[in-house]
């Protein structure tokens, strides 16, 4: 900024806390408040700056389960909750049905395998690989992705394993004579090892994953569906086509669908984030939350083309809110009468970006002589602003037109307003912002 005759500012840095709350999440849904101080030194000339006070509010950082997908046989995605929608096979015409799906690490996208086991990769999710040109000797019934998302694992139903990208070969049942056609498999939470699940319940396990136990000879009522690890440590879920839901080691019982999710066969289930809870999906699309599982909707009495086969949920790593900083220069001198617009430059640390949906700014001064009532805010932010992570941005940066600048005006009175020269005054900023 150029100062003019007359009154001019320089101004300096604010910092906030945000916090992700339970009802959304950073990015893809937390909800971020914020508050801090800037402080504006209004001067004839550029004058020197000071720190800005500490963050006037601190918060602690909360992570709630975010949503899920279902996928139908068409290859059809579903999207709920802030599970976001990237791609599908819906309108395609495949040589096989979809039997399943995996998200990858960061909910940016996921992949879908066919029968033949062909693979199809959305979003963030790469394509490392598939059997879809290979004669199987048994269709391909799931599929596993790495923690790194950089791989993944597909199972047939004779249990035949085949790993792609940084996924590696453990073993399977391949060349074993089973009593029951395997349905399913599972990762551990380091990828180190896997879990393959029989329709009779019977486990096996390959790398550093555990034996903990099967539903074999636990005189099932309908056939194992499906597995699911446990995030929280060594453990897995099955879940049977009537809802009944089988827990082993680090993975908790949280009740059952048996006669709570209609007629349909239970083909999936999906574990929130923490463990505490999880997601039972049917095949015409309904889902029962059990546990700590919020509950963000079904596809229950949509119109499908083709059944729902299989389910993922989406997650958000969790993450350590840090304060975000905002400073900025006005584009002209501030003289009695006019007002300018604040370039405002906003720092965000965080690993996700941040979005800035509004913002309230108090004008405060430190002397009796030239008080606040000689200033006022025009306006605020006028549109949401979002910050990439890890990066510092200003609002021309962002390409935020002047008008949506948050603008200081110093208003011309009829008393001597010469005490205002050389004078700080501190702005106030409380916010909000979403992730």
């Amino acid at each position: 900024m150029t100062p003019h005759d007359g009154i001019g500012h320089t101004p300096h840095g604010t910092h906030g806390t945000i916090r992700r709350s339970a009802v959304a999440r950073l990015r893809r849904g937390a909800l971020l408040l914020a508050a801090g101080v800037a402080v504006l030194t209004v001067a004839a000339s550029l004058g020197p700056t000071r720190p800005a006070p500490d963050p006037m509010l601190h918060l602690a950082s909360t992570l709630a389960p975010d949503g899920y997908w279902l996928v139908g046989s068409d290859g059809g995605v579903f999207a709920y909750g802030a599970a976001g929608f990237h791609g599908s096979t819906g309108g395609l015409r495949l040589n096989a049905p979809v039997v399943g799906m995996a998200a990858t690490p960061d909910s940016g996208g996921y992949w879908l395998v066919a029968s033949d086991g062909g693979v199809f990769a959305y979003g963030d999710a790469a394509f490392h690989g598939s059997t879809g040109d290979l004669r199987l000797n048994a269709p391909v019934v799931g599929m596993a992705a790495t923690p790194d998302g950089g791989g993944y694992w597909l199972v047939a139903s004779d249990g035949g394993v085949f790993a792609y990208g940084d996924a590696a070969f453990h073993g399977s049942t391949g060349g074993l004579r089973l009593n029951a056609p395997v349905v399913g498999m599972a990762a551990t939470p380091d990828g180190g090892g896997y879990w393959l699940v029989a329709s009779d319940g019977g486990v096996f396990a390959y790398g550093d994953a555990a034996y903990l136990g099967s539903a074999v000879g636990a005189a099932l009522a309908r056939p194992v569906a499906a597995i699911q690890a446990s995030p929280t440590g060594p453990g897995y879920w099955l879940v049977a086509a009537d809802g009944g839901v089988f827990a082993y080691g680090t993975a908790g019982f949280h009740g059952s669908a048996v006669g709570r999710i209609g007629t349909a066969s239970v083909v999936d289930l999906a574990p929130t984030p923490d463990g505490a809870g999880y997601w039972v999906a049917d095949s015409v699309g309904g889902v029962l939350a059990l546990g700590a599982a919020a509950s963000f909707g079904s596809a229950a009495g949509t119109r499908l083309a083709q059944p729902i086969v299989g389910m993922a949920p989406s997650r958000t790593p969790a993450v350590d809110p840090q304060d975000y900083a905002l400073d900025g220069d006005a584009r002209t001198a501030l003289l009695p009468g006019t007002s300018s617009p604040i370039d405002l430059r906003i720092t965000n640390p965080n690993p996700v970006a941040i979005t800035v949906v509004s913002n309230s700014t108090t004008v405060t001064t430190r002397t009796g002589a030239c008080d606040p009532s000689n200033f006022a805010m025009v306006h605020e932010l006028g549109t949401p602003v979002e910050v990439p992570p890890r990066s510092t941005r200003t609002l021309s940066q962002l390409g935020v037109p002047q008008d949506d600048w948050p603008t200081v005006a110093m208003i011309e009175t009829t008393s001597d307003q010469d005490a205002c020269q050389d004078l700080q005054i501190t702005l106030h900023y409380q916010g909000e912002a979403i992730g």
